[in-house]
């Protein structure tokens, strides 16, 4: 080998040596960034878990002021009702005026006394009617049981058991939350209410990572209650338990289900942004 091709040779390993010194220093650099990316995913996960409950919570406080706003309409409607019965007794016991059905025009009296007779029965019947009305309509009321007013507040009992159930779970208190609407539901199973209460324990569930529990509770929510609205993030909260379970597949399963069933609902948003970061 000549001098010049050995220069060449030594030349030539110089310029590898300095290609692979760089090709080293990127990847020093690559792992130092992924080193410190990975020192903040603990931090990272806390806080998206700490912004899922904040989350459930602020859901947990729209329900309450839904159910609230359901609540006075009704009583509302109770009200009005019950005032609109007692004016048309009232109505009906005022005289009726000169001119109409029954008087006697130009009779300025009954022989006999009769006039002051029927003035007489006249203000006893509306004294009658006043004391009706001052008391409710309670005739053939109670018999059917009670006045509107008295079957406005059976009827918001269960709300209220609700309302109790729902204002634990904002409070923080999962364990105690998922009890009370689970007592709402074995009291009151043929309420309005227990679609809500249902998806209200698989959400206590999940935030208990009690991925079983949440997983029977939600497919119980859709089974039986397929229309109810709140049923499609009943199926997100399904989904959840499948990724606490360990079986992402299921998860996605879940997902499409809910946007081929629920096109419509912001569930279904949520279903495709999840479908993506999975």
């Amino acid at each position: 080998m000549s001098d010049e091709e050995a220069r060449q040779g030594v030349a030539d390993l110089k310029s590898q040596q300095s290609v692979l010194s760089r090709q080293q220093q990127t990847m020093d650099e690559r792992i130092t960034r992924m080193e410190t990316a990975l020192q903040g995913y603990p931090d990272l996960v806390m806080r998206l878990e700490s912004m899922s409950q904040d989350l459930a919570q602020l859901r947990g406080r729209i329900d309450n002021l839904t159910n609230q706003l359901d609540v006075e309409d009704k009583r509302f409607h109770d009200l009005y009702m019950d005032l609109d019965s007692r004016l048309k007794v009232v109505e009906s016991a005022l005289p009726k005026p000169e001119g109409a059905e029954g008087a006697v025009p130009g009779a300025p009296g009954v022989a006999g006394g009769k006039e002051g007779a029927t003035s007489a029965g006249a203000a006893e019947s509306g004294k009658n009617a006043a004391t009706v009305a001052d008391n409710g309509p309670k005739s053939g009321g109670q018999e059917k049981g009670g006045n509107p007013e008295g079957a406005s507040s059976d009827a918001r009992a269960p709300s209220a058991d609700y309302d109790a159930a729902l204002s634990v779970f904002n409070a923080g208190n999962y364990a105690k939350s998922r009890k009370l609407f689970e007592a709402f539901v074995k009291s009151n199973p043929n309420d309005e209410k227990v679609p809500n209460a249902l998806y209200w324990i698989g959400m206590n569930q999940l935030l208990l990572k009690d991925y079983k529990g949440a997983r029977a509770t939600n497919q119980h929510l859709y089974k039986s209650f397929p229309d109810s609205p709140k049923t499609p993030d009943g199926l997100l909260n399904l989904a959840a338990a499948w990724l606490g379970l360990g079986e992402p597949a299921t998860a996605k399963a879940t997902w499409k289900m809910i946007i081929a069933k629920y096109p419509d609902s912001s569930a279904a948003q949520k279903a495709k942004v999840r479908l993506r970061q999975h």
